[in-house]
């Protein structure tokens, strides 16, 4: 339902990971897993050139690029009612996660060839039924990066262990209305790794290919939700979700390479954005439900206004804009293997409200413009099993 019901429509043990108070829905015990492939377009082509096209020919330098990159990601949930009102369960996401690459010969290769974002965050959870109507949530989250950013000049290479926390409450405010929040906390990373250097000049003379020990500092939001769900009969329902992401927090992205007495900043400049869904559900027979959902998701980068600092927009790395979502999907609940369990299944279209533009920033290109054409698809398969 793009999201829709996420924090406030909590139907099996995987709405844990969105809302921990979702762990009232179980009543024994409950194990849920979920894949998704994700299929990102962002097809970029130079609209505008500070060097003539001829003399780019020339050069070799290419002017358009493919950066996007599929991914395949796996999500898990497990609860276990431990007395009549205490929940406890163990989820496992990816809250995060980027990739994008483009040739080593591309006009904005200086800003970015390879950006990729790997995140795992595990957490172990708790709810508790405070009454009859209010149930509260909440989790320790561990998140594991490794993150890669490689440009024409240095490759980084590196990874960090955080530790932050969620909650989260579900009220009913009457027989088939249910009202949902949650809060998840940001995280300041310091990523350590390695540099290793493309280019010999300045101020890596001689040490070319070489892996010399770095930090990087970045820092990821917290995430605000809220939701409600209403069943307008016992076989329709309907959810709205609104959420505040402060990707204000990701200013820069800070390399430290104290060896060389390098302390450089990549500034981002990232906005607070929001993310706004509404969706419905039918039960076409009491095994076969039937969803599809709309949202609104704004981008937290924004249009370079100079190539300074305080104007700088999005990169190459993130060719981002603001985007509506389109789901369809549906669940069959049977009994497998003499265990009962519910199968899922749904897809989802991304598309960009406009051509992201971004403007390159540095080395002997930079204010030329790229434009791309963005978008993405999304399959997802999940289950989840009672015992």
């Amino acid at each position: 339902m793009s999201y829709a019901g996420s924090v406030s429509a909590a139907s099996d043990v995987t709405f844990a990971g969105f809302n921990p108070a979702a762990l009232r829905v179980v009543e024994t015990r409950e194990i849920g897993q979920n894949f998704s492939l994700i299929f990102p377009r962002a097809d970029g082509r130079t609209t505008t050139s500070t060097v003539p096209a001829d003399t780019l020919a020339a050069l070799g330098i290419s002017t358009e690029t493919n950066a996007d990159r599929s991914a395949a990601v796996p999500a898990f949930a497990f609860g276990w009612r431990y007395d009549p009102d205490i929940v406890l369960g163990l989820t496992v996401n990816a809250p995060f996660g980027l990739a994008t690459e483009n040739p080593d010969n591309f006009i904005g290769a200086a800003d970015g060839t390879q950006s990729s974002l790997l995140t795992i965050q595990v957490s172990p959870m708790a709810s508790v039924d405070v009454t009859d109507y209010l149930t509260l949530g909440g989790a320790i989250d561990f998140l594991y990066v490794d993150a890669r950013l490689g440009s024409a000049v240095v490759n980084l290479d590196g990874n960090d262990l955080q530790v932050g926390f969620s909650a989260g409450a579900l009220l009913d405010v009457g027989p088939r209305t249910t009202i949902g929040v949650a809060y998840h906390h940001g995280f300041d990373l310091s990523v350590s790794g390695t540099a290793q250097f493309t280019d010999a000049g300045a101020p890596a003379a001689g040490l070319a290919g070489q892996f010399i020990p770095t930090v990087v500092n970045a820092d990821l939001p917290l995430v605000g939700q809220v939701g409600i769900t209403h069943g307008f009969t016992e076989d329709f329902r309907m959810s709205a979700e609104f959420r505040y992401i402060n990707w204000s927090v990701f200013e820069s992205i800070d390399t430290s390479i104290e060896s060389l007495g390098i302390d450089a900043s990549d500034p981002q400049n990232y906005e607070d954005s929001v993310f706004a869904a509404i969706g419905a559900e039918y039960d076409f027979t009491p095994a076969f439900t039937g969803r599809i959902g709309f949202a609104y998701d704004q981008t937290p980068t924004q249009d370079t206004v100079s190539l300074t600092d305080a104007g700088r927009g999005r990169t190459v790395r993130v060719p981002d804009e603001d985007r509506l979502w389109l789901s369809i999907g549906a669940s069959m609940d049977m009994e497998l293997f003499g265990f009962d369990t519910t199968l899922d299944a749904a897809y989802s279209f991304l598309y960009a409200l406009k051509d992201p533009e971004v403007t390159v920033f540095g080395g002997p290109f930079a204010g030329s413009t790229i434009e791309y054409d963005a978008g993405a698809h999304i399959f997802s398969l999940g289950g989840t099993v009672r015992f």
